[in-house]
């Protein structure tokens, strides 16, 4: 009995997250943050972080922007379908302690989830990555 609840509210759950993730629909890049304002170029974080490295500086704020691009192409429906699969395997393969197999399992599928949706969205974010971490 115990058996069965588990694996139908878990199918469920897996269900409800993936209808969800897969009726979602990303809004073009506009060029604006939510609050309406003009996406600026100069990174404070980055100008704290490095600063007088002019070349670190663009790059970090290429790699940014190449990010956030990938992100609101895609990032997020493929983020939450990566954590519902994450979170069924890792339910229904450590079974004994399904509870922390859930656990593991949601975190290892958002991560695999969010990398595959931003580079799926933006092909040119992985190249801005590595430039930025190649950039002495």
């Amino acid at each position: 009995m115990k058996l069965s609840r588990t694996l139908t509210m878990t199918a469920i759950v897996v269900a409800a997250v993936g209808a969800g993730a897969g009726t979602a629909v990303a809004a073009p890049n506009t060029g604006f943050d939510p609050f309406n304002q003009p996406v600026s170029t100069n990174s404070p974080t980055a100008a704290t972080l490095f600063p007088g490295n002019d070349a670190k500086q663009a790059a970090f704020d290429t790699m940014t922007n190449e990010i956030n691009i990938g992100w609101n192409n895609g990032g997020l429906q493929s983020t939450l379908g990566g954590a519902a699969t994450g979170i069924g395997i890792g339910c229904l393969s450590i079974f004994p302690n399904f509870i922390a197999g859930c656990i593991v399992g949601g975190a290892i599928g958002t991560g695999i989830g969010l990398g595959n949706g931003i580079m799926n969205g933006n092909p040119n974010a992985a190249p801005a990555v590595e430039k930025f971490f190649a950039t002495p």
